[in-house]
C-alpha cells in the first residue's frame, strides 16, 4: 500500500488528558456544498455521480497540526479519538472540535507508542479504546479515563503476532478484529486479547488479501474487509467463510482505492476511496447507492481520506491524511 517512505512524503506509560477545553482550529460553514465544487469558486454544483452534503466544520489540532492522521473512533459520551500516526499520539475532542486530550508518551512501554503507522482505532460498548501501535507490533486497549488496561502480540506471522497491523475493528459482542497488511489476515480477539481465529491468506482470490486496510464488523457480525491493493471490498460471514466482494469507482469509471469502512445506522456501508478523495455508499451486499464526489480528484471534498465513524447525531466524520484535518459532514437525506 504504502511504504514507511510513502507515509514521509505525506507529511498513546502515562496517559494525562491536557488542555482541556482547548479550542481547534475549526473552519465552520453551514452552506450546502457538493463534492464536485470547482476550487476556484464559491457556488455548489451537484453532478448524477455525487450528492449534496452539508459541511458542518473541519478539525484540526491546536496543540501542533496532526501528521498523517490514520484512525478515528468516537464513543458513548461523544468524545472523538484521533489516532495522530505521524506524531504518534492519539488526540480527544469533543464534537464542536475542541481538544480535550492528548496520549502521546512514546517508546515501548505500557500505555507508550512507537510510529502508530497506518494503525487505526476502535472503541467497544463499555468504551474501552483499542488502539493499534503499529512498530510495536501491538495492540493496546485503555479504559475510559485513558488508563491502560492490557496489550497484546509481538513481531511475527504467528497466531496472535503482527508484522504490520493497521485496520481494528470491535463487534457488537466486544470481540477484535484486526487487519495485518505484512501478515495477510484478519485475525479475532476476545476482548482481554486472547486469539479466537484468524481467516484470510496471501493471494487475490476470493477471501485472500494482498494488502488489507479498513475493516467492520455489522451488527448481524458480518465483516467487511478493504484491500487496498486488489481494490476489493471483501464480505465475511461470523467464521470468517467468504461471502462476496465489489469495487469502488465503478459509478464513474474509475478503479477507487477502498480504506476506510464504517456501518451507518441505516446498515448500509461508507467507505472512503483514498485515491480519488471520495465516499461511495453500498448496501451490506455491495450494491452501490451513491457517492459523495466523483473522478476529480482535484475537486473531490476529501483529502486522502482513510478511517471514517458515526457520531450519535449521524453526522460524519472523515479523516484525511494528507491535510491533517477531520472533516464533519451531514450526509444527504435518503
Amino acid at each position: 500500500m504504502k511504504s514507511m517512505a510513502f507515509i514521509a512524503l505525506l507529511a498513546l506509560s502515562v496517559f494525562l488528558l491536557t488542555a482541556c477545553g482547548e479550542e481547534t482550529v475549526a473552519t465552520v460553514t453551514t452552506e450546502t456544498t457538493a463534492a464536485t465544487e470547482a476550487s476556484s469558486a464559491e457556488t455548489t454544483e451537484t453532478t448524477a455521480a455525487t450528492e449534496a452534503y452539508e459541511v458542518i466544520m473541519e478539525i484540526a489540532s491546536s496543540d501542533g497540526p496532526m501528521k498523517a492522521p490514520y484512525g478515528i473512533a468516537i464513543n458513548s459520551m461523544e468524545q472523538v479519538y484521533v489516532s495522530d500516526a505521524g506524531n504518534n499520539r492519539v488526540l480527544i475532542f469533543d464534537t464542536s472540535g475542541n481538544l480535550l486530550g492528548k496520549w502521546d508518551a512514546q517508546g515501548s512501554g505500557e500505555g507508550a507508542f512507537n510510529t502508530l503507522g497506518f494503525g487505526g482505532l476502535a472503541i467497544d460498548a463499555s468504551d474501552h479504546v483499542f488502539v493499534v501501535d503499529n512498530a510495536n507490533h501491538r495492540i493496546q486497549k485503555f479504559d475510559k479515563e485513558g488508563q491502560f488496561i492490557t496489550q497484546w502480540g509481538t513481531e511475527g506471522t504467528e497466531n496472535g503476532q503482527f508484522v504490520r497491523a493497521i485496520g481494528i475493528a470491535v463487534d457488537l459482542e466486544g470481540n477484535v478484529y484486526v487487519t495485518d497488511d505484512g501478515n495477510p489476515y484478519v485475525q479475532k480477539f476476545d476482548n482481554d486479547g486472547n486469539f479466537l481465529m484468524r481467516f484470510g491468506g496471501p493471494g487475490a482470490g476470493n477471501g485472500l488479501f494482498r494488502h488489507a486496510t479498513g475493516i467492520a464488523v455489522n451488527q448481524e457480525g458480518h465483516i467487511f474487509v478493504a484491500d487496498y491493493e486488489t481494490k476489493l471490498v471483501q464480505k465475511f460471514d461470523a467464521a470468517g467463510t467468504f461471502i462476496t466482494s465489489w469495487k469502488l469507482g465503478e459509478d464513474v469509471g474509475i478503479s477507487g482505492t477502498p480504506e476506510g469502512i464504517a456501518v451507518g445506522a441505516d446498515q448500509n456501508l461508507y467507505i472512503t476511496d483514498y485515491d480519488y478523495g471520495r465516499i461511495q455508499v453500498f448496501t451490506q451486499d455491495g450494491e452501490f447507492l451513491w457517492a459523495i464526489g466523483d473522478k476529480s480528484v482535484s475537486t473531490n471534498p476529501f483529502k486522502r481520506p482513510t478511517a471514517i465513524a458515526f457520531d450519535a447525531d449521524g453526522q460524519l466524520y472523515v479523516v484525511n491524511q494528507s491535510n491533517g484535518k477531520v472533516s464533519v459532514i451531514i450526509p444527504p437525506e435518503k
